[in-house]
């Protein structure tokens, strides 16, 4: 098991910094630094969640956009496991794919959906009871306004599910919700 969990790790690094250019290829690369702060859904999972998403395109046709990048997170909290306050603080990083439907409203400001997941490696175990690696998903609807042609500034509320997928037989997942922050720009 530890053997597939390094091949999908190094896979997903090499698919992130191995150049390269789609069909749809974004002609002018740009830097998302995504900002979230999300809270839990449920009373049993007191785990507050602050991440970092630096992304940039690398596809892109009609309104739909895809990214790549890596994201670095910071939760922490206690769950309630076996009728008993855990600490689950942790720092993880891992890379993530992102996929954005976005449809202008007027000229500065934009809608989009966004939809992204990655895997994400941690410096304890998390949350308590759990595994060192997990599975981090998120949706949200964001507000694009546009500063300038090759600036933006996003803002948005973010759905997020946090799970090892039931690999190893426990799964201690969680769930949170709050918002989201990004500046785009060509660096």
């Amino acid at each position: 098991m530890r053997r597939l969990i390094c091949f999908v790790i190094v896979i997903n690094f090499l698919l992130i910094f191995i150049p390269g250019k789609s069909y749809c290829y974004a002609a002018d690369p740009k830097f998302e630094l995504e900002w979230d702060y999300l809270t839990p859904f449920t009373s049993n999972r007191d785990i507050d969640t602050v991440s970092l998403h630096i992304i940039t395109k690398i596809s892109e046709k009609n309104n739909k956009s895809v990214y790549r990048g890596f994201t670095i997170t910071r939760p922490y909290g206690s769950i309630d496991l076996k009728k008993a306050n855990q600490d689950s603080s942790a720092v993880g990083v891992g890379p993530i794919y992102m996929i954005r439907s976005e449809k202008e409203i007027s000229g500065k400001l934009s809608a989009a959906l966004d939809m992204s997941g990655g895997f994400i490696v941690y410096d304890k175990i998390f949350p308590a009871g759990g595994r060192y690696y997990n599975f981090m998903w998120r949706v949200g609807p964001q507000f694009i306004y546009k500063t300038s042609k090759d600036s933006s500034v996003n803002m948005g509320y973010m759905l997020m599910h946090v799970s090892n997928g039931g690999l190893g037989g426990h799964n201690p997942s969680y769930n949170a919700h709050g918002v989201s922050f990004s500046f785009v720009t060509k660096f």
